[in-house]
C-alpha cells in the first residue's frame, strides 16, 4: 500500500511493486510538486548554464538516455511509471535526473559554482558505543535545495527496500542520503574542481540506485559504483555496514579511485579529495589545507572535532552538533559564513560570490541502531535551525532580485525522526 505524510516539512512516502507500478505511485503522489520544479529547473539551467529547457533536455537525451535505454531498462520502467504518474515528459525526467552529472559537461562545477555538502561516518573507538554512526548535511542554492524534502521509501518486488532523501520525481537521493535494508548505509560530498572532460558512461544516479537496491556489501557497492564509471559527478562516498561495523570511503574521480576501509575511525568529506593522488591528477585543488578556502576550512574544523574534541564521544546528539556547526577556522570565531560545516553563503560579504543564495539546507544523522529499521533523524532548512526568508533576502539583496521567483522561504524546523 502507498502512503504519504508530512512532519517538519518533510514528506514522507512509501511506493512498492513492479517498477512501472511504483514509478506511477511515485508520479502520483508527488504530482503537484512539477509544476513549480519545472520552473526552478528552468531557471538553474539559464542561470548555470546559459542554456533553455529545451536546449538542456536534448543535450540530456543525447548524452544520458542512451545508457539508461541500454544498461537500466528497470530503471527506465520507473521512470515511464513516474511520467505517466505526474503527467510529466519522460525527457524531462531524464533531464531533471541528469542535473548534477551535467554539470561535470557544462564545465561549470570548476569555474564558480558552490561546493556541496560535509558529511562524516565514524564508527570503533572514534564513537560513543563503538558503533556507526553518520551525518550529513547538504548544501546548494536556495532554490533546488528546498525541494529535497521528500523520505521515499522504495519496496521493490527484485533486490533490497530502501529508504533515502530525494526530490520528487528522482529514482535515486541526489543529496545521496540513505539507508538499505541490508545494513548498508550511505551518503557522499563532491569532489570539487575536476580537470578532465566527463566520458558519459553510465550516469552516477544510475549506479548508486543500482548499488542501493542491489549491493550487499560494502565490497559490492564500490564495484557497481566503479563499473562504467562515466566521471560525471566526482564524489567521495562514505559507506557503513552496520553488520561487520565496518565504514568505507570510495573516492571516485574518472581514472582514478581511492577506496580505505576500517572498523575503527573515522571518514569526513568536505568538497576536496582525500586521496592526493586523485586530489592531483584529476582535479585543480589546491584548497585543502586553504582555511581562506570553504573546503580547507572545514577540512580543519571536521577534523579538530571528530579526532579530538568529540573522539571516542560521537552518538547522534554529538553528531547533530557537529553538522550544525558554525564555527570559521579560518578566523577562530562562531560566525556562520561560507567556511563553515553549517554552511551560509546568504550571510557572507566575504564569499567569492558575496551573500548568493547558498548553503545549507538540511541536516540528517543516524547510527547502527536506527538504521536498523531505516530511520534517521532530519531537519529541514539549515541544519543550525536558522531561518531563511526570501523576502528579507530580497530586500537587503536586490541584485539577486531574479531569483524572487524561485527561492522560497525556509522556517526553523525541528530536529524528527523520519
Amino acid at each position: 500500500m502507498t502512503q504519504k505524510s508530512s512532519l517538519q516539512g518533510w514528506i514522507d512516502i512509501t511506493i512498492q511493486g513492479e517498477p512501472f507500478e511504483r514509478g506511477f505511485q511515485h508520479g502520483h503522489l508527488l504530482a503537484h510538486h512539477f509544476k513549480h520544479i519545472k520552473h526552478v529547473l528552468t531557471f538553474i539551467i539559464k542561470n548555470d548554464f546559459k542554456k533553455t529547457l529545451t536546449e538542456y533536455e536534448k543535450d540530456c537525451a543525447k548524452l544520458i538516455t542512451p545508457n539508461i535505454v541500454k544498461y537500466y531498462p528497470e530503471f527506465l520502467e520507473e521512470i515511464k511509471g513516474i511520467s505517466k504518474g505526474a503527467k510529466v515528459s519522460v525527457d524531462f525526467l531524464i533531464a531533471w535526473n541528469s542535473l548534477l552529472s551535467m554539470y561535470s559537461y557544462y564545465d561549470t562545477l570548476h569555474k564558480d559554482a558552490g561546493q556541496r555538502c560535509s558529511a562524516f561516518i565514524a564508527c570503533g573507538k572514534a564513537t560513543k558505543d563503538g558503533k556507526i554512526v553518520m551525518a550529513h548535511n547538504t548544501h546548494s542554492d536556495y532554490a533546488t535545495g528546498p525541494l529535497a524534502n521528500i523520505v521515499m521509501r522504495i519496496i521493490p518486488t527484485t533486490g533490497h527496500s530502501f529508504v533515502m532523501q530525494t526530490y520528487a520525481g528522482y529514482i535515486a537521493s541526489a543529496t545521496d542520503w540513505f539507508l538499505c535494508d541490508t545494513g548498508i548505509i550511505g551518503c557522499e560530498t563532491t569532489i570539487s574542481d575536476t580537470k578532465y572532460e566527463p566520458q558519459f558512461g553510465t550516469p552516477y544516479f544510475c549506479r548508486i540506485r543500482e548499488a542501493m537496491q542491489y549491493g550487499e556489501s560494502l565490497d559490492e557497492y564500490a564495484k557497481i559504483m566503479l563499473k562504467n564509471n562515466a566521471g560525471d559527478y566526482a564524489c567521495s562516498w562514505l559507506f557503513g555496514d552496520i553488520n561487520t561495523n565496518q565504514i568505507m570511503i570510495c573516492e571516485i574521480g574518472l581514472n582514478k579511485s581511492h577506496i580505505e576501509t576500517t572498523k575503527d575511525g573515522i571518514f569526513y568529506g568536505m568538497n576536496s579529495a582525500m586521496d592526493f593522488e586523485l586530489r592531483s591528477l584529476e582535479t585543480n585543488d589546491r584548497t585543502i589545507g586553504d582555511l581562506s578556502e570553504s573546503a580547507g576550512a572545514r577540512n580543519a574544523r571536521l577534523n579538530a572535532l571528530l579526532t579530538d574534541k568529540y573522539y571516542g564521544k560521537i552518538d547522534i546528539n554529538i553528531a547533530k552538533h557537529i553538522i550544525s556547526d558554525h564555527y570559521d577556522a579560518n578566523i577562530n570565531k562562531n560566525v556562520p559564513s561560507s567556511l563553515t560545516i553549517c554552511k551560509h553563503t546568504d550571510l557572507d560579504p566575504g564569499a567569492k560570490r558575496p551573500f548568493y543564495p547558498w548553503g545549507c539546507v538540511d541536516g540528517k544523522v543516524t547510527d547502527s541502531s536506527m538504521a536498523q529499521t531505516l530511520e534517521f533523524f532530519g531537519r529541514q532548512g539549515p541544519a543550525c535551525g536558522k531561518e531563511f526568508t526570501a523576502k528579507k533576502f530580497l530586500k537587503s539583496h536586490p541584485e539577486y532580485a531574479k531569483w524572487r521567483s524561485v527561492l522560497r522561504d525556509m522556517p526553523t524546523y525541528k530536529w524528527v525522526k523520519l
